[in-house]
């Protein structure tokens, strides 16, 4: 028997909002803390996994069973040009390539005369408009979903599973056929309030018709493809109401930013699905220390160098 995974799609949204705090030192460690707001299903949900481990401090009130919104607080401190993980997420009931990744690089350079600290960070696009187009303009306008915009999803999974998965090269024509008729033939005459109420009946279905016909060792293999796409799209549905903002501050002066706004030392940056659910959203920022001093005595102690190395070769060939 095969094991299948249902496909739930929340039309319901919760707001969630995710807030950071990076705080670079001059030494080059830097300190992170993360608040969490909102509803306790959403904050703890696989959408965005929250901080966990013992190197965090952490502080919440998701046991407060009369609370109607919760918090979630996390502090760590890392080393000078520690990784931060892209990913809080320690299970293994979900594919990594489902999850959404936040890849943020904090680096120090010593070069003597200067230190440099910079800030990059890349919150990793979903790709919806190229997997499923009506399900961005869904994402666009929650209240006036696009007609067959279910539909659409349901097939992307279907026909990438049927597209990654090992299948004999005689066999997937006749696959592919049989799919395109049974979209056509059925799946187009429902509408998308129906397959929504009977989706694991239309998924399994879908299922049966892709792998049936394949040999039964691939199986597993387009089942498991096919439960990633399934959490990816999942997860990216389950981002709709959630909100990000960063906040950073880093030593010395400022060379270049794309921070949303500043005020005194920190910058600020705020974003929700809409900025990445195609694209990566990039976070940049850096900045520098400058010592004139060290620079004229390393200036002075190279010329005094050349002068003695210079007069060493004339008193040599003197001799």
């Amino acid at each position: 028997m095969m094991k299948r995974h249902l496909l739930v799609l929340i039309l319901v949204f919760s707001c969630v909002e995710h807030k950071f705090s990076f705080t670079v030192s001059p030494d080059g460690s830097y300190k992170v803390e993360y608040k969490g707001h909102g509803d306790k299903n959403d904050l703890t949900d696989f959408d965005f996994p929250l901080p966990i481990g013992a190197k965090w401090t952490i502080n919440s009130t998701l046991e407060n069973n009369e609370a109607e919104s919760f918090d979630y607080t996390a502090h760590r401190l890392f080393k000078r040009n520690e990784y931060f993980p892209s990913t809080f997420y320690k299970g293994d009931s979900i594919y990594i390539e489902s999850l959404l990744k936040h890849k943020i690089k904090v680096k120090y350079f010593n070069w003597i005369f200067r230190e440099t600290f910079s800030f990059d960070a890349e919150i990793e696009g979903r790709n919806v408009s190229g997997k499923y187009p009506k399900v961005e303009q869904f994402i666009l306008d929650t209240e006036n979903p696009p007609v067959g915009w279910l539909k659409e999803a349901l097939m992307y999974l279907l026909t990438e599973t049927l597209n990654q998965a090992e299948i004999e090269w005689n066999t997937r024509p006749i696959i592919t056929a049989e799919l395109q008729n049974w979209k056509n033939n059925e799946l187009e005459m429902v509408s998308d309030s129906t397959i929504l109420e009977e989706i694991d009946y239309y998924k399994n279905m879908g299922l049966d018709i892709i792998m049936q016909p394949a040999s039964p060792h691939l199986y597993n293999e387009m089942d498991s493809i096919f439960k990633l796409l399934e959490d990816e799209l999942h997860i990216t549905l389950d981002l709709i109401d959630d909100s990000f903002s960063f906040q950073l501050i880093l030593p010395g002066v400022l060379e270049y930013t794309n921070a949303d706004s500043s005020a005194g030392d920190t910058l600020f940056w705020s974003f929700d699905l809409q900025d990445y659910m195609n694209d990566d959203f990039i976070m940049h920022t850096n900045s520098s220390i400058n010592y004139p001093g060290r620079q004229k005595a390393g200036l002075f102690i190279g010329f005094t160098t050349i002068i003695i190395f210079c007069g060493l070769r004339v008193r040599r060939r003197n001799k």
